[in-house]
């Protein structure tokens, strides 16, 4: 895949959803409301359902080895540690510390990452960024808990996380896939392209609604939060992609490292910081930031991965 493939066949489309977004909510042909159902109908009903179909026609045995995983999930743990350290070390105040810390580790990888890698490597990419996804939102939603209870002086509440995490339709849809395929699941034909209907509306609807979000969104943010934004989508996918590189991941896998690890601060961020009493309008600052420079930093790095690893 070369240069001009990758931005005109993967990223582009990606991103021209976004620019269609932005622009229908200038015109106010979507509103704020309609951005708001979407995106809940994109969480709770379509993207479980590419998920599910996508887990059940994919024998992941082949797809995504343990080794990938395992690092994949060091990197989010590493880079949650670094952004602490960064926080404590620009000695920022204890109430901007754990929104600081979130800007830095969490990703949007179950819309923006996904939608590349679908892009990309079609059913595929569907199959291997589920279980991404899957173990990026176990992860985000913890070390989210711990950092924002940490400087939020309230209690750790672990247990109920997990209990809502258990319920979350993205793992539920990635989990009974799974199964499905385990058990030998078939279902009707007819089952089975409603299933991929459904499915379909699931990223252009998101972009559509990140980029109607993204055209309301201020660009203001305290001091050192660009150093939250640096280490999101440049410091940790370089680092980490350069580093499996060395360790010796092939191609595919240094693309979903990167793809997934340069995803823009999560949506997701927002409504946690703010459940915390903590600084809900420089979080959303800082998605519609990112989303901006990781677009850039993403249509850059991809052909570069290609030119180092074909």
């Amino acid at each position: 895949m070369d240069t001009q493939s990758v931005i005109l066949d993967v990223a582009a489309p990606v991103l021209l959803m976004i620019a269609m977004g932005a622009l229908l909510r200038r015109v106010q042909l979507i509103n704020d409301g309609f951005i708001l159902v979407s995106s809940r109908f994109v969480f709770m009903v379509s993207m479980p359902a590419l998920f599910f179909f996508g887990m059940l026609e994919n024998d992941l045995s082949g797809l995504i080895s343990v080794n990938l995983a395992v690092y994949f999930i060091a990197a989010i743990v590493l880079t949650f540690l670094l952004a602490w350290w960064l926080a404590v070390r620009l000695n920022l105040p204890e109430s901007q510390r754990g929104v600081f810390v979130q800007v830095a580790f969490r990703g949007n990888c179950g819309i923006f990452s996904v939608a590349l890698v679908v892009n990309m490597f079609g059913k595929e990419g569907v199959a291997i960024g589920g279980v991404m996804s899957g173990l990026s939102v176990f992860l985000f939603n913890v070390l989210a808990e711990v950092i924002l209870t940490r400087y939020s002086h309230g209690k750790l509440q672990l247990v109920s996380v997990l209990k809502s995490l258990l319920k979350n339709p993205l793992i539920l849809g990635i989990v009974l896939g799974v199964l499905g395929h385990a058990v030998g699941l078939t279902l009707p034909i007819f089952v089975m392209k409603t299933g991929a209907l459904i499915g379909g509306l699931s990223l252009p609807l998101a972009l559509i609604c990140i980029g109607g979000a993204l055209a309301t969104s201020g660009f203001s943010l305290p001091k050192h939060f660009s150093m939250a934004l640096v280490c999101k989508v440049a410091l940790s996918p370089i680092l980490f992609t350069a580093l499996g590189y060395v360790l010796g991941f092939s191609q595919k896998e240094l693309l979903f490292l990167f793809l997934f690890l340069a995803a823009p601060t999560a949506a997701s961020a927002y409504v946690t910081a703010v459940a915390k009493g903590d600084d809900g309008r420089s979080t959303a600052n800082s998605i519609a930031i990112t989303t901006l420079f990781s677009s850039v930093i993403i249509v850059v790095g991809i052909p570069i991965i290609i030119a180092f690893t074909g």
